[in-house]
């Protein structure tokens, strides 16, 4: 694939040492994103024996794949990335999950990547990865583009740095399809985001805000 490109130069996505070093640094950190992991499974609209497809954009080594093939034990994934290097990484992390997790590689920075992933998917989540393609125009693209991809009565569900702001986001969700955006969590600089292809169903819905409300007195 063609170097996968950072504007601000923060990232080397195709070293091989530097995506070790990096998955290393999110390896300390994936305790602390856990309860935002529980989060998003709670709020998938599908129950836990569901068998369903589920999309991560921007998986990188698959730390949240891993959790929801835990969490849903009959669902499988694509795990998408734009580097050589993190996919591999991901594949060796994920051997077990071999038979229920593939990886497929494309850069979503591009216009009309999405061609490249076969859906529909029930749901479609993404961590702490969008932001890297710095670009608003670029992060509205992803989200039409995500929208794209989903069954009816998917969701997505995004944990990321909120920039240029949250409200922002939420309006660029809503424009490009998606139906009962919200932000499930706040925590200042990063938030979790997201909505549905259409309406949720009401005892999943009613499910789902439970399990929110439950997250915010963990956190609070």
């Amino acid at each position: 694939m063609p170097k996968i490109p950072d504007p601000w130069n923060n990232h080397d996505w195709d070293s091989k040492e530097y995506v070790n070093n990096w998955a290393e640094r999110q390896d300390t950190r994936e305790a602390e994103r856990r309860h935002i992991f529980q989060l998003i499974a709670d709020t998938i609209p599908r129950e836990k024996s569901a068998k369903f497809k589920l999309l991560d954009l921007g998986a990188g080594y698959g730390a949240l794949s891993q959790f929801l093939l835990d969490q849903f034990p009959n669902a499988s994934a694509v795990c998408h990335d734009g580097s050589d290097e993190m996919a591999r990484l991901g594949r060796k992390r994920m051997a077990s999950l071999k038979s229920r997790a593939k990886f497929v590689l494309c850069d979503f920075s591009k216009p009309k990547w999405s061609r490249k992933i076969k859906g529909p998917f029930a749901a479609v989540v993404s961590s702490i990865a969008i932001h890297n393609v710095r670009e608003p125009k670029t992060i509205q693209t992803i989200y039409r583009e995500t929208f794209s991809l989903l069954a009816n009565g998917g969701c997505f569900l995004n944990f990321d740095r909120m920039r240029p702001s949250l409200e922002e986001q939420l309006k660029w969700l809503r424009d490009a399809g998606f139906s009962d955006v919200r932000c499930f969590w706040d925590g200042g600089p990063r938030a979790l985001i997201g909505g549905f292809k259409k309406a949720v169903a009401p005892a999943i819905r009613k499910r789902m805000l439970s399990s929110q409300r439950k997250q915010r007195l963990r956190t609070s």
